[in-house]
């Protein structure tokens, strides 16, 4: 049974996640996700980056909490939702609003750590904010490390809590590279700069 359901999640999980990352000039995208142990159960870690329709691209990470079928579902709920609100309102805080209220709404008492970020190809700001996630590290052209720290509760907790997420702005430096992790390091996406 642990066996059958391993295979599932797994095949689930590699439905949901992207096949192909953005091309952008300037811009390359890299990503791995591989499992702590091999006997581990596909979980709800997810990546995703995108490009919206003005050529900006929109950068997620998340983890949710627990294993199996039921996390890579919900994963897969809060991957599509923070995509569908990033078409109608892309800002960062409000992506993970949408999805913290499509968690919230699940019969399960399901949470998740999430950052969302927005990258401008033409002035390399970098628009982002977390719910719970661990912090991003930003390497700059000189090899100077910085993580891009924010506050935010975990998805699926602010329903019952009074709190308001704040998208902050930075900019990447050409020839930068962004390190995005899920806890464990058991998923990594990198954002890194190539520029000419």
């Amino acid at each position: 049974i642990f066996e059958r359901e391993r295979k599932i999640a797994q095949t689930f999980q590699g439905a949901v996640l992207p096949r192909r990352l953005p091309a952008i000039p300037g811009l390359r995208f890299d990503a791995l996700y591989e499992a702590g142990k091999t006997e581990a159960l596909v979980g709800g870690d997810w990546f995703d980056a995108f490009r919206l329709n003005d050529g900006r691209i929109v950068i997620t990470i998340g983890d949710v909490v627990g294993s199996g079928l039921t996390a890579a579902a919900a994963m897969g709920e809060v991957r599509q939702s923070l995509r569908g609100a990033a078409a109608i309102n892309p800002d960062p805080a409000i992506l993970l609003d949408a999805a913290d209220r499509v968690l919230s709404d699940s019969l399960e008492d399901r949470f998740s750590t999430a950052w969302v970020a927005i990258v401008d190809p033409i002035d390399f700001s970098l628009r982002f904010a977390v719910a719970g996630h661990p912090a991003p590290l930003l390497r700059d052209p000189e090899g100077n490390v910085r993580p891009l720290d924010g506050e935010g509760l975990p998805l699926g907790l602010t329903s019952t809590l009074a709190q308001r997420r704040v998208t902050a702005t930075t900019f990447v430096a050409p020839g930068s590279l962004l390190l995005l992790y899920t806890d464990g390091l058991t998923a990594i996406f990198a954002f890194g700069g190539i520029y000419g």
